[in-house]
């Protein structure tokens, strides 16, 4: 496989559990998509584990470059970003996995193992923002969830700590 993330203190973790465990098998490291495109390209791994956001290209990039391209290797992501409608897209674009960055080493190598059978691997969160994009799907005919301007800078608001008055 190839595990692609511009963070190397994470990239490494990622390496070392990877070569720990003698059911897998690790054939290149990438730093940014452009890079893990190419190594996909070249040495055709079974899994190719990608960040979300990377340098270059992002890893949804990646990902309609691998399948515009016919490549048949299976995607993983791990992300810090859960969001049901980042799930939702990649899931429907072809990825076999999704993973928060919070997995343990233990459940991303099980992952990896999983898809290379053919299952797919989806955190708890995932699963639960996936059902949830799929069902708000079907109740605005197919569009995903639109906020209003208002709706949006109030939810910005609330990321930033601010809360409500009394």
């Amino acid at each position: 496989m190839v595990v692609a993330d511009d963070h190397p203190i994470y990239r490494e973790g990622i390496v070392r559990a990877i070569n720990e465990r003698p059911d897998l098998e690790l054939v290149g490291e990438a730093a940014d998509g452009g890079e893990a495109l190419e190594q996909i390209k070249e040495l055709a791994p079974e899994v190719a584990v990608l960040d979300i956001r990377m340098p270059g290209l992002d890893g949804t990039q990646v990902l309609a470059a691998m399948r515009r391209d016919g490549l048949e290797t299976q995607v993983l992501f791990l992300s810090a970003f859960m969001e049901p409608e980042l799930t939702y897209r990649t899931v429907a674009n072809g990825a076999r996995g999704y993973l928060s960055k919070e997995s343990s080493r233990q459940e991303v190598c099980d992952a990896i193992v999983t898809i290379a059978r053919g299952g797919t691997a989806l955190a708890a969160e995932a699963q639960a923002g996936l059902a949830h994009e799929i069902q708000e799907r079907e109740r605005t005919g197919g569009r995903p969830l639109q906020l209003t301007g208002r709706e949006q800078e109030v939810l910005n608001l609330v990321a930033q700590g601010h809360s409500a008055p009394d």
